[in-house]
């Protein structure tokens, strides 16, 4: 049997989780989307499932015996530009068609899969299903309506904006932000703005059923700018563990992290939950056995 972890070879914490699995007895390979369609192969038999996956150094890795996958890291593809731009585009459709159909299809433990990582990619989405279990969200807007983002600042003085996908570190809206020649960046791309929740981050790890927590003292807004933060763990109450459960069951999370800010008042209030969280600095401050829960999800299998 062997454990799929998609991403490169170099990636810290998917390195880190093969060298466990593999200490017991169970094969690990690497799977980078980079290497599809030129380097490495794929074959898909719809009825009766199967196939097989030939990775860049000959490896033969039936579908049938991949137990589990730990989807790490997911790239680009590795299409070429062909002199029809045509053929070109039919070319990268055929092969993200394929690639993507073995992330939806494949029978087995994902860690996470499909449905979870296209709620990641729509925030505001995910955000909405976490807001209908009744857990406290922040006052959010997301758009590109500038009239509408100053009038929200205006009822929020304190507030912060980040990107409505991801991929830049959180910052509090100035006055600055809002003259119109920065409002005309609006035009370009939407932003997301909320309420600056006052009190304590807290990083919530869920693993199956296991609930793990910690406290995030740092000195800064966003704690990820923070090279040293101090991380101590944490009991949460047992309603915010039962409320993180049924997240991660809305959100299609075996394994994530989730970020809280927890009011002076005692109130959890849930800010994201991420389908591939970095944990190794999380695990050597706090002493959590975050390590330990993830690979048993993986071993576990289907």
């Amino acid at each position: 049997m062997t454990v799929l972890i998609l991403t490169d070879e170099g990636d810290e914490h998917a390195l880190h989780v093969a060298s466990v699995i593999q200490t017991q007895g169970v094969g690990v390979k690497f799977l980078n989307s980079e290497d599809f369609p030129a380097r490495c192969r794929l074959m898909l038999r719809p009825h009766p499932w199967g196939g097989l996956l030939v990775l860049p150094d000959g490896d033969e890795v039936p579908l049938e015996e991949i137990r589990s996958v730990y989807w790490r890291n997911l790239s680009g593809f590795s299409t070429t530009v062909l002199p029809d731009p045509e053929q070109t585009l039919i070319a990268e459709n055929d092969t993200r068609s394929l690639f993507e159909s073995l992330l939806m299809e494949l029978p087995v433990r994902w860690v996470n899969g499909w449905e979870a990582f296209q709620l990641h990619q729509r925030k505001p989405a995910a955000l909405a299903r976490v807001a209908r279990l009744g857990v406290p969200v922040p006052q959010t807007i997301i758009g590109n309506h500038a009239e509408a983002i100053v009038q929200f600042v205006r009822e929020h003085p304190r507030s912060i904006f980040k990107p409505v996908q991801g991929g830049a570190f959180t910052e509090r809206v100035t006055p600055d932000h809002l003259t119109p020649e920065n409002l005309q960046s609006l035009l370009l791309a939407p932003v997301t703005l909320q309420e600056e929740v006052e009190g304590q981050d807290v990083r919530v790890f869920v693993a199956g059923r296991e609930v793990m927590a910690c406290e995030i003292h740092a000195h800064s807004l966003d704690y990820r700018e923070d090279p040293d933060p101090k991380i101590v763990p944490v009991e949460l109450p047992q309603e915010v563990e039962e409320q993180c459960r049924a997240i991660a069951r809305t959100l299609h999370l075996v394994w994530t992290g989730m970020d809280f800010r927890r009011r002076p008042d005692g109130t959890y209030v849930f800010l994201e939950a991420n389908p591939s969280p970095m944990f190794l600095g999380f695990e050597r401050r706090s002493g959590l056995p975050l390590t330990e829960h993830l690979v048993r999800l993986l071993l576990q299998g289907a």
